[in-house]
């Protein structure tokens, strides 16, 4: 091989040069005011897709040190309207620029990229209507969605008690469906044995919300957040919907402030940690409120997030600046998905609106469009729009302001020495950088040229090795072309013996096959001839059998016997008569089934007779009830008629008769008193 052919090693940059490079940027974005998000760039559901899949290079982490508490902060400002923006597309997906730190790249993955505008008539417009439904859970762990957007505070819902012993307390929380809905919550059995209910995961990462939904996870299952460094999806958002307040709290895992707090806040936690743990603590107006957990189990960690499975026991801490009501909380809190969520003992009472239709609706996923969603229901029992009381102390104000401004020097200091020790690190690596780099460059030169000087070696060892290889290979091809001819010599001789014998063979067995073939073609025309001897026989057997079953039966019987002499006297023929003989059978059989079927039809035919008679019977019944009935009822009414004819005239003769007496008394009396009663004319009763 030439020298001219040997491809130059290419050269590697350390890895130290790359932390440096990576420590530099942080410190510039940290030093330098961030600019503001540029709006996220139409894509098409294909190509956002497609970029979660390939994921992104993940930066090289960096250590910092241990977070500041975070200062008390003003009340977020008013949401902003998403509206749409039609005109602008994109032929593929744009990640942006984490804002600092190692942070993801945010694929669009909305038809239409929203853009927000400033508008206050909708401050708390995420509380005051609220979307309402039941989510079905996968069973596997979704895909994560970034969210512009925090969810909106806690709800408080009437938990039932467990209706059976496995029974889980699932929804009941905020999820993503092209907004912030309200996830109800209801008892569910896990959908196959031995499964686990894994809570939704909310992380403030950069500007965004990463959100995972809940799901069933199977036994062996060890929940993985999202990488850092990976390309994550954008959450679609439905049309109309309203922006709401960005995450007010430190970076990583958190889940929704308590019911009642100010929208935008978010409280730190473990991953796992249910966000129904915190519906019995106060309301926050200020970023502050933390929980911490206890595990029964070991934990994971991935990049530098960790992943924490089976808590049970959590402790929510508040400090006075963060509650509404100024004073300092902390409690410890059972977060078991297996019993009711914590009781509201103090504060407001938001209650959550129950889901208008029972009807699940399927966790969103990236990639798929918003679904449809009911009608907003108001929620009862909010707060004070502002979320602080009306009669917040003057002085507690004022002491808050001081520790707040007190908490921003300090963050400010600790800011600055974070800083300064990047930069001097940042320089020592890249000092160190470029020394390793002058080293690992002269090294790469002396081993292009020792291999350049093997490959020139090998090339000749090669070269001669070829050549003496090349010479044996011609000797034996010739020694293999000898002894190939002389097989093919002794093949051929072989194949001609082989196919001479094939072919006496052959004909032989032709010979045989056209014998049996001709006797086979005898033996069938001599059946045909037979079988339609029979078939006529048969006919006219089924003929006498019509006018008399007894002697078909002998005439059956005699040919039955006369084919068993004939079968007996051609035995040869046997085969043949064998057939026939299944031929009668078949047609027996045939004329079975055709009287059994005239016997059916027969019997069905005087069924039917019987049912019209009992029917004509039945109805002819009918009609002498019908007459019977008339009679009685005629005899009924003439009874009637004679009864009141009899006491009308019953009546006419008490009344003649009243009348009679009342004239004789009088008569009697003028008679007494000695007048003449003036002479009167019978009349009919006592002419009669």
């Amino acid at each position: 091989m030439s020298a001219h052919n040997v491809r130059p090693v290419p050269f590697t940059l350390h890895a130290i040069a790359l932390v440096a490079v990576g420590v530099l940027a942080a410190c510039s974005k940290g030093s330098a005011p961030s600019a503001p998000p540029s709006p996220l760039a139409a894509a098409s559901d294909v190509a956002a897709s497609d970029a979660m899949t390939t994921p992104a290079p993940a930066p090289v982490a960096v250590a910092t040190p241990e977070p500041v508490a975070p200062a008390p902060l003003a009340p977020a400002p008013a949401p902003r309207v998403a509206t749409a923006s039609r005109g602008s597309r994109s032929p593929e997906p744009i990640e942006i620029s984490p804002a600092a730190g190692n942070e993801p790249s945010y694929v669009n993955e909305s038809t239409q990229a929203p853009v927000y505008a400033d508008d206050p008539q909708y401050a708390g417009d995420d509380q005051q209507q609220v979307v309402s439904v039941y989510v079905d859970p996968p069973d596997a762990e979704p895909a994560p969605v970034a969210v512009d957007w925090a969810p909106p505070p806690m709800l408080v819902e009437d938990v039932p008690p467990p209706p059976y012993d496995d029974a889980v307390w699932t929804g009941g929380y905020w999820a993503w469906q092209g907004r912030w809905v309200w996830s109800a919550g209801r008892w569910s059995r896990p959908p196959h044995e031995h499964y686990r209910w894994h809570e939704p995961y909310y992380e403030h990462r950069g500007d965004k919300v990463v959100y995972v939904p809940a799901y069933w996870a199977p036994p062996e299952h060890h929940f993985v957040a999202p990488a850092i460094g990976v390309a994550i999806a954008a959450a679609v958002i439905a049309a109309g919907v309203h922006a709401g307040h960005h995450p007010d709290g430190p970076q990583g895992v958190f889940v929704p402030p308590p019911p009642g707090s100010r929208p935008g806040i978010i409280v730190p936690a473990p991953v796992g940690t249910p966000p129904r743990v915190v519906v019995g603590a106060p309301p926050v107006v200020n970023a502050g409120m933390r929980i911490t957990g206890n595990v029964e189990n070991n934990s994971h960690n991935t990049t530098n997030i960790t992943n924490i499975t089976n808590i049970r026991n959590v402790t929510i801490v508040a400090p006075p600046t963060a509650t509404a009501d100024g004073r300092g909380f902390k409690q410890a809190v059972v977060a078991d998905p297996h019993r009711p969520p914590p009781v509201v003992t103090q504060g407001v009472r938001p209650i959550a609106p129950k889901p208008q239709s029972t009807t699940a609706v399927a966790a969103w996923q990236p990639g798929r469009p918003a679904p449809a969603l009911p009608a907003a229901q108001p929620v009862r029992g909010l707060p004070h729009p502002t979320g602080v009381p009306a009669a917040a102390d003057a002085r507690a104000q004022q002491q808050a302001a001081q520790a707040r401004l007190q908490q921003a020097q300090q963050e400010a200091a600790a800011k600055a020495q974070q800083q300064k020790a990047l930069q001097e690190q940042a320089q020592a690596a890249q000092q160190k950088a470029q020394q390793e780099a002058a080293q690992k460059a002269q090294q790469q030169k002396l081993q292009q040229e020792q291999a350049q000087r093997a490959q020139e070696q090998a090339a000749q060892q090669k070269a001669q090795q070829e050549a003496a290889r090349e010479a044996q290979q011609q000797k034996d091809r010739q020694a293999q072309a000898q002894r190939a001819q002389e097989q093919a010599a002794q093949q051929k001789a072989q194949q001609e013996a082989a196919q001479k014998a094939q072919q006496q063979k052959a004909q032989r067995e032709q010979a045989l096959r056209a014998q049996q073939q001709a006797a086979q073609q005898r033996a069938q025309q001599e059946a045909t001839q037979r079988a339609q001897q029979a078939q006529a026989a048969q006919h006219k057997a089924q003929e006498d059998q019509r006018a008399q079953q007894v002697r078909q039966a002998q005439e059956q019987a005699a040919q039955q016997k006369a084919q068993q002499e004939q079968a007996l006297k051609a035995q040869q023929q046997k085969a043949q008569q064998e057939q026939a003989q299944r031929a009668q059978e078949q047609a027996a059989q045939r004329k079975a089934q055709e009287e059994q079927a005239a016997q059916r039809k027969a019997q069905e035919e005087q069924a039917r007779r019987a049912r019209q008679q009992q029917a004509q019977a039945e109805q002819a019944q009918a009609q002498r009830a019908q007459q019977q009935a008339a009679q009685q009822k005629a005899q009924q009414e003439q009874a009637l008629r004679a009864q009141q004819e009899q006491a009308k005239a019953a009546k006419d003769a008490r009344d003649a008769k009243d009348a009679k007496d009342a004239k004789d008394a009088k008569d009697a009396k003028d008679a007494r008193e000695g007048h003449r009663p003036p002479e009167r004319k019978p009349d009919g009763n006592e002419r009669k």
